[in-house]
C-alpha cells in the first residue's frame, strides 16, 4: 500500500515530515507491518508428526501413571522424564 504525500510550496521542511507522519500513522502501514514482523511461520511437516508423536506419547505414559495413582502433576513431570530416557519406570 503506496502512500502519496507532496510537499507544498513553501512548505517548511518539519511541517512537511509532520503532515506525512500523520499520514502514515492514519493509514495503518506501521500496525500491519508490525502484526507481519512477528507473525509465526509454518512449521514443516515432520516438525507437526514429530509433535504429534511427541503428543500421543505423552497420553499415553500420563494415563499408565495415573492409573498407578500418581496425581496430575506428579504423571505429567513422570511421563516427561520417561520419554526423554531420565527413569525406565
Amino acid at each position: 500500500m503506496a502512500i502519496i504525500v507532496k510537499r507544498k510550496e513553501n512548505e517548511p521542511l518539519a511541517s512537511f515530515l509532520y503532515r506525512v507522519n500523520k499520514r502514515i500513522q492514519k493509514s495503518g502501514v506501521l500496525i500491519e507491518a508490525r502484526k507481519r514482523a512477528h507473525a509465526s511461520k509454518k512449521l514443516h511437516k515432520n516438525k507437526i508428526k514429530e509433535k504429534a508423536y511427541y503428543r500421543l506419547k505423552m497420553q499415553e505414559e500420563m494415563g499408565k501413571f495415573l492409573k498407578l495413582g500418581y496425581s496430575l502433576e506428579e504423571s505429567i513431570d513422570l511421563a516427561r522424564k520417561k520419554i526423554k530416557g531420565i527413569i525406565k519406570k
